[in-house]
């Protein structure tokens, strides 16, 4: 007997699908030399379509695929989340590879796999789809990182993404085999149940140890994190904003579904290593990325430290440690994608990624620089931006679960991390331009800025809305155990 299918919960993985099965019908019927981007331009008109289409589905809830495959509150809040970010990365596509001609063909196809891989992931109640999705998503990731083939570095990130992913599935796999070995069973409810009614055991501990492995990768927690630096400044500098962003929202989504819900009952034993692996992750973030001369290795640095920081929400292990990582990844997906399109329209400028060569960008492009000093200083923390709220709702977070030692760690690193975002904000305003050259910046691109400023403004100064959606998240989580 087939499973009986609610296809209403799958409609937007479903129209997904039939997205990239159409745009890969139009790539193949084109001819190959055509002066417009068609496949750019019906991959923006199917991504408002989906963003609309995922307004309607608010008020779904439900399983289906045999319990597979789940539709909550926190499924519907990333999958927004994943599209937002796509609009992003894909106005960056078109930008960063015009020179390719029809090869961006190729890469707008994967980036709607890698779509398909994240929203799957948000709406997985198993383990086995949920390894299948986050390979959805990684095998995209690791084409998308060489893509650029006359490229060293694009090979050398690729080559390494791939050893090091390879490796956490593999990691992943293992762990799944011993909870299967113990409760016969890769359905989330099968394995929470079991953890409600039985103590944590050395094989459990393994798993659980195997398990946090591979998210650690994704995540970019130390000491799972040595891919992260090589592979964002030799990935094409979309594919660097994308992991950022969606392939690290997609790894805090698993840990909030397993850490929060699968294995929450064991939360007390496993708390004090996860608030000492935020600890650790953040400082050494911070500590590296003062002697970064590349923005984009800076920035990988920071996504580590701010990995370490969304850590301490998972440390707190409460309804306010899970909805702070919702906000604070919020706030950072529009600093973050901010900080990206500048890089992007910089380095088509200048044909450099090198923090020197930033000196005076407030003389050659007064939005690139108001842009990039909002990105950093959110980054840092400062008030009244997203950033600052987010850090502040998971230092309350941890306060209220008893680490305060932790909360003062934090304190002492968003200092240090000061340093390094202000000193780029010097290169810019303060040191003088070596080149004059005014950059010019396309309309499409103006308002994406503007946008991202938005996002950053309003998410900070307007916290309540973002932050009680982040929390009905939380509330309406399938399985949850807060």
């Amino acid at each position: 007997m087939f499973p009986v299918i609610d296809w209403k919960l799958i409609s937007l993985e479903t129209l997904i699908g039939i997205v990239l099965v159409a745009l890969t019908a139009v790539d193949i019927v084109l001819p190959k030399k055509v002066d417009r981007d068609w496949i750019g331009i019906f991959s923006f008109v199917a991504l408002f379509g989906l963003i609309l289409f995922w307004l309607t589905q608010g008020n779904l809830n439900g399983v289906t695929f045999s319990g597979m495959f789940v539709m909550d509150s926190l499924a519907w809040f990333f999958k927004g989340f994943f599209l937002i970010a796509m609009v992003f990365v894909f106005a960056m596509t078109k930008e960063f590879f015009k020179s390719l001609g029809e090869r961006r063909n190729e890469f707008y196809l994967l980036l709607w796999l890698a779509l398909i891989g994240m929203c799957l992931v948000a709406s997985s109640a198993d383990f086995l789809l949920m390894f299948i999705s986050i390979e959805i998503l990684t095998i995209s990731l690791y084409v998308m990182t060489a893509y650029l083939k006359s490229d060293k570095l694009s090979i050398e990130a690729g080559m390494k993404y791939l050893i090091l992913g390879a490796l956490a599935s593999g990691f992943f796999l293992y762990g799944i085999s011993f909870l299967y070995g113990m409760t016969r069973s890769t359905h989330f409810d099968v394995v929470q149940g079991y953890c409600q009614t039985h103590a944590m055991t050395p094989m459990t501990l393994f798993a659980l140890v195997l398990i946090f492995a591979a998210v650690g990768f994704k995540i970019a927690s130390v000491p799972f994190h040595m891919w992260v630096a090589d592979v964002y400044q030799g990935a094409p500098t979309p594919v660097t904003a994308l992991l950022s962003v969606g392939s690290k929202a997609a790894g805090f989504i698993v840990l909030i579904r397993l850490f929060f819900g699968v294995f929450g009952a064991w939360h007390g034993q496993w708390s004090l290593v996860l608030a000492v692996l935020s600890a650790v992750t953040m400082t050494y973030g911070n500590l590296v990325a003062m002697f970064q001369t590349n923005i984009k290795r800076l920035l990988g640095y920071s996504s580590i430290s701010h990995a370490g920081y969304l850590l301490m929400g998972a440390a707190a292990g409460s309804m306010l440690g899970a909805s702070g990582i919702n906000f604070y990844l919020l706030g950072y997906l529009f600093t973050n994608l901010a900080a990206f399109l500048v890089i992007i329209l910089f380095s088509i400028a200048t044909k450099s990624d090198e923090i020197a060569d930033y000196a005076g960008l407030s003389q050659r492009s007064g939005l690139l620089a108001c842009t990039m000093l909002l990105a950093l200083v959110s980054l840092a923390g400062m008030p009244p931006l997203a950033g600052f709220f987010g850090k502040f709702t998971l230092l309350m977070a941890v306060i209220q679960s008893g680490y305060v030692w932790l909360a003062l760690i934090a304190g002492v690193n968003i200092v240090i991390s000061l340093y390094y975002y202000l000193m780029v904000a010097k290169r810019i305003y303060v040191d003088p331009a070596r080149n004059t050259s005014v950059i010019a910046i396309p309309v499409n691109m103006r308002l994406l800025l503007v946008l991202a400023i938005i996002g950053i403004v309003v998410i900070g100064i307007f916290q309540g809305p973002f932050l009680d959606a982040a929390m009905t998240a939380v509330k309406g989580m399938y399985l949850s155990h807060l």
